[in-house]
Parts: structure tokens; sequence; C-alpha cells
């Protein structure tokens, strides 16, 4: 788990790292914290590879909502926790989704009822979510949201529940990323989720409210996949 504490008070700084070691040794967790002293210095070092992000409020080059909406730009998963000593932040801070605010001065004990719900929100991310470049940034994508992919030319194609968006990437790669996450290959222009293929055809499955094409090389092998996913052999 990484972790960024940007905070330009030493002391405050100091305690939150103490904090976090002392929860990560009584859990027996592995933990990777960075220190920033101001907003702008994780904004100009940010590669979107933290897991969760304390942001002081007050800070004098560029201060934690400002940092927190350029860090929204390019990653819209990691989890923001402000630490502040004013409460009314905290509707201005639904703006960039903050998951949480912390009050100082911090005590162990709130901190520690605090990092539990950050521990369950991570575990659910971690389980199903892959990384995607998308532009300048990363996209975590919750494989439960995603129904399809599709392959045209250089770009892939994520169908989810919801909306859709493209990336530069290969199906083979996206094929070998999704192999363990019961995904299937029934086309060489689509990845299927096995989770949400309602119904098989002579020639097609459906999936949500389409129709996709099974290739006849594909379909022997797919077929025996969807079973092994169903366990029983019934569609859902």
């Amino acid at each position: 788990m990484r972790i960024a504490i940007v905070e330009d008070n030493v002391l405050h700084q100091e305690t939150l790292l103490r904090y976090l070691n002392a929860y990560a040794a009584e859990k027996k967790l592995e933990v990777l914290v960075d220190c920033y002293q101001d907003g702008i210095e994780i904004v100009d070092q940010f590669k979107c590879n933290y897991d969760v992000i304390y942001l002081d409020v007050e800070m004098n080059i560029m201060n934690g909502m400002e940092a927190a909406k350029r860090i929204r730009e390019h990653d819209e998963e990691v989890l923001i926790v402000f630490v502040t000593n004013y409460v009314q932040w905290a509707i201005e801070g639904y703006s960039v989704g903050a998951i949480d605010f912390l009050l100082k001065p911090l005590t162990y004990f709130h901190f520690e009822e605090h990092f539990k719900k950050i521990l369950n929100k991570l575990v659910a991310k971690v389980k199903k979510a892959i990384p995607v470049k998308v532009g300048s940034g990363i996209r975590k994508v919750l494989l439960d949201d995603i129904l399809y992919i599709e392959s045209e030319g250089h770009y892939l194609y994520f169908h989810l529940k919801t909306e859709q968006f493209s990336i530069l990437e290969s199906m083979k790669n996206m094929e070998t990323r999704l192999k363990e996450e019961h995904f299937f290959r029934c086309h060489n222009y689509y990845l299927v989720n096995l989770k949400y293929v309602k119904s098989i055809g002579k020639n097609g499955l459906t999936i949500g409210s389409e129709t996709l094409q099974i290739s006849r090389p594909r379909k022997k092998a797919f077929m025996e996949a969807l079973t092994n996913y169903l366990g029983d052999g019934t569609l859902a």
C-alpha cells in the first residue's frame, strides 16, 4: 500500500506518519509513505501510484483543495483524505471525491477508526479493478463494470454498464491481463466478461442488450470456458 502525506507543518506531518506506521505494525500491513511539504510538490511529481493521499487543506503555495483538483485530472480512483482545522471544508471536499476528513489535533483513536474504513475501501478496489492508461493519466476500472471490450484498429473500446471509453492498447495484451479474471475472447474483436453472458445462439452471444458474434474457431473453447465459469453449465 502506497500513501502520501502532504503537510507543511512538520509536527502534524510527523504525527500522522507515526500513526500510520504504528497501525501498520500492529496489523502487519506493508505500507510505503512519501511526505511532501506543499501541494505543488505532489502535483509536480504525481505519477498515479498512490492508494491514499492525505492533504492538509491550508498550505502556502498550493493548498490541499487545489492540489486535489489537479490530482483528480489524472487519477479518479485514489482515495483522498483532507486533514484540517476547519470542518467547513468538508462541503467543498465532496466536489473532488474526498473519502474522509480528519480534524486536527489528530488522536490515534480517531485515526484508527478512520483507517479501518480506508482499508475496507482499498480491499474492495484492489480485488476488482484494473488500471488502464487514459490520455495522460491512469484510470482504474472495476471489472464488474465491464460488459465487454471491443478491438478496432489500434484502439480498445471498453463497454461498461453505464458508459464507453477507448484506450490505445492491443487486444492481445488486454487478453493476457484479464485471462485469470473470467474474461474470454470469443472473436478477434471481442473480449467478453463471462459473468454477463445471458444466452448463446447459433453464431452469437447476448451480453447486456447487445448480440456479439462468436467466431467458429473459438466457439468450442469459449463454450468450455463459459461452462467452467458457470459450474453447472446453465446460463444466468
